[in-house]
Formats: C-alpha cells, structure tokens, sequence
C-alpha cells in the first residue's frame, strides 16, 4: 500500500513538501506469518515456515534472512524456545504496526525530506528469529514484531515503538547507498548515533527504546565522554555497542556518545542542511568530531 503524506498526523511534525513522496509499509509479511502461527496451533515445522512464510515472502524477508531468520529450521527453533514472545508480538504490536501505518508515512516522508533524498525506501512488517528488532538495506528496511514488543506492553505503546524503529532505520538505508567506510568506534558511534539524532527529530521526542540509556547520558555524560575518548579510535565496539553494557551500564551507549556528537555538530554548524549531509556522508569521523565542539565538563 503506497501512502502520500503532507500534513500533520497526531503531533508528527510534517516538514516541508518539495515535491510527492511515496513510501510503503507493508504488513504482509507479518499478517501471513500470523495466520501460519494460528494454524499450527503455535508450533509451526519448519517445513511450514519455509513453504508458507518465507517461500514467498516480500523483499524485507531477503533483507532480514542473512544473520536473522537464517531458514525455515532457525526459525522454527526460536519459536519453540520463546513461544510466548511470539504470541505477545501477535496479541500486542501487530495490532500496534496496524495503528502506526499512518504516522510511519509521515515519519519517512519527514525523514526523506530532512537528509535531501530523491527516492524513499520501504518498511516490511514481519516476523524473524527473535534477534534483532530492525535491520536496513539500500532497498529498505525491515522490522522484526517479537524483538520490538520487549518494549512494549500494549498496542499503543508498540506503535509508538515502531515508529521510532522506523524513523532509526530509514536512515540507515540512506547511509547504505551512501556507503560511509569506517570502523571505529568513533565512525559506528556516529553512523548509530546520527540515526538516533534524526529519529529524535522527526519524532519530536526521544523514543522509550532509547531513553534508558538517553537519560543515563544525561546524567553521566563528563564521565563517558572522558571514558570514550580513550577507546574512540579503536576497532572494538563492546561493550559501547552491540552488547551487554560495562558495569550494569544500559546497552549501547555508544549511540548516546554519537547523538550528542551529532547534536553538536549540527548546532555549531553554520548551515543546517549541509551540516546534515556532512553527518550522513560521514566521511572523516574525527574531523566531523573536532568541528563539532563537543566536550562536556570543559571549562570553555
């Protein structure tokens, strides 16, 4: 279903109109997959999986097979470990992906509009191995329903969680067909953290996936800052990213230290709009950083 967007949809801030946008969100993927799930009473084979879910699947299953789904066996296995995880997302965020359909169209468009980009990117709803919660590529991005429900404990308030894993991934699409090289922490901090920035802003809050680590930030930031900078420069990515936190800390606060770059950059930044592409294209992190004037518990 393609949807055109232009207007203010619940408080969503709609940017702008340079010319028609269509995006699509699809639920096909994830209202097959509950009609498979009801069928075989919450226990579907494998062969079931992969004949009637994945065999004919939409371009956001392909997205989301390499390293998530896997197959029909993976699948099926995840699901008779965590039953329950499943059969939430179902009663819970499917519900809450149908309420988000309207406001997503906006979130993307807000989204295309703010990084310059000529063409949009789909959203696949969908099922996956209980792994990840969204994942991108260049020719969309995809949302897994049972990861994103951790979150959430009703259908509006997965809604609300869908929609900032939209706005987060949609840039990362861009930042694929982009293709920014770099592996440090500093660079991946920026790449995650620069998504986080525009999710902020094109919701107009900062999501409840991320506000357990946002307000830990807040409350530490001289502390962190002056603990990333020893290892920004480095390839090793945990435990800032991607991983259990250090110490009981919350998970990912790499991607705080890069939204704070990030935010700081644009508001040291004489253009807005250029500044935005600078983040997007990310082509020297620490140059990107040093012009960014970040460094909380400076005297300056």
């Amino acid at each position: 279903m393609r949807l055109l967007f232009s207007v203010f949809v619940s408080g969503l801030i709609a940017f702008p109109q340079a010319a028609s946008i269509a995006q699509e969100y699809s639920l096909i993927d994830a209202e097959r997959f509950a009609k498979v799930f009801a069928e075989s009473g919450g226990t579907p084979t494998a062969e079931i999986i992969e004949q009637k879910y994945l065999k004919d699947g939409t371009e956001g299953i392909e997205i989301f097979r390499r390293g998530r789904i896997k197959d029909g066996a993976n699948m099926a296995k995840k699901i008779a470990a965590k039953p329950q995880a499943y059969q939430k997302a179902l009663d819970v965020c499917l519900p809450g992906a149908r309420m988000a359909e309207a406001e997503a169209g906006v979130i993307l468009s807000n989204v295309q509009r703010m990084l310059a980009q000529a063409e949009g990117a789909a959203t696949y709803i969908l099922f996956g191995g209980n792994n990840s919660g969204g994942t991108a590529s260049q020719n969309g991005l995809a949302l897994g329903l049972e990861v994103i429900c951790r979150f959430a404990e009703t259908p509006t308030e997965a809604a609300e969680v869908i929609k900032s894993f939209v706005a987060h991934e949609i840039v990362h699409v861009y930042q694929q067909r982009v293709k920014s090289p770099g592996n440090t922490l500093l660079h991946q901090s920026l790449r995650e953290g620069f998504a986080d920035y525009v999710a902020n802003e094109a919701m107009g809050s900062v999501s409840a996936s991320e506000k357990e680590r946002h307000d830990y930030g807040v409350a530490h930031e001289a502390e962190l800052w002056a603990e990333f900078q020893q290892e920004m420069a480095g390839k090793e990515l945990r435990p800032w990213m991607y991983g259990a936190g250090k110490d009981g800390r919350p998970n990912d606060l790499g991607y705080w230290m890069g939204k704070r770059i990030a935010e700081a950059y644009v508001k040291n930044a004489g253009n807005k709009a250029e500044a935005m592409q600078q983040l997007l294209h990310l082509k020297d992190a620490e140059t990107l950083l040093a012009n960014s004037g970040y460094n909380p518990g400076s005297s300056r």
